[in-house]
């Protein structure tokens, strides 16, 4: 009898042995991937668009880049890219040295679009802290994204509602329309693009 239940004994723990295997070769990761692929409706629906970001080339060497973005269709062009440039470069992308000059906390206030204009209002966060070429490098991420969008328009760019004459302590002066200022960083840019 102690025969039978010794062996009974040792099949149970080899059955629940192979079974806690069996359970350990099935990897969630498999079905994060599998829940993970988007599915074919989701990327109908997003619009790619560009933003502009900085590349530090080394000590004092920055060039723009363009980063690829996704937003929903069905949302206006000019805001849904404003929005993914006030968020800033992805983690993968700071790693790879990019950056922004526009200040954490910007908000997009508001949009205006007519056939020749735009007017964009952002938060007051955008004029807060920086020195002059600190100030240049974010009128330059904002003119350069929304002049990618729509070359053709006439910019006009209010912060907290306010039509803007200069930013910054040191007083970059900013022009109604906006107009293409000197950009130091030209001299390093390339045609290169940035992928997140």
């Amino acid at each position: 009898m102690k025969s039978i239940l010794k062996n009974s004994l040792i099949l149970i723990i080899s059955l629940l042995f192979v079974f806690f295997l069996y359970s350990c070769s099935f990897s969630p990761k498999d079905s994060a991937e599998e829940n993970s692929r988007p599915s074919f409706g989701f990327d109908r629906n997003l619009r790619e668009i560009k933003v502009y970001f900085l590349k530090s080339l080394g000590k004092d060497e920055l060039k723009f880049v363009t980063a690829t973005r996704k937003i929903p269709k069905e949302d206006s062009v000019i805001a849904g890219t404003l929005k993914e440039l006030f968020l800033g470069p992805t983690k993968k992308e700071e790693i790879k040295g990019i950056m922004t000059e526009i200040p954490v906390g910007t908000r997009l206030i508001k949009v205006e679009e007519s056939e020749d204009d735009i007017l964009v209002d952002v938060s007051s966060q955008y004029v807060t802290g920086g020195g002059a070429a600190a100030m240049q490098l974010r009128y330059l991420q904002i003119y350069k994204t929304l002049k990618k969008i729509a070359p053709h328009k006439k910019i006009y760019f209010h912060v907290d509602g306010k039509i803007v004459k200069s930013i910054g302590g040191e007083g970059l002066e900013v022009t109604q329309p906006l107009t293409k200022i000197n950009d130091y960083t030209e001299i390093n840019e390339k045609s290169g693009s940035v992928q997140p």
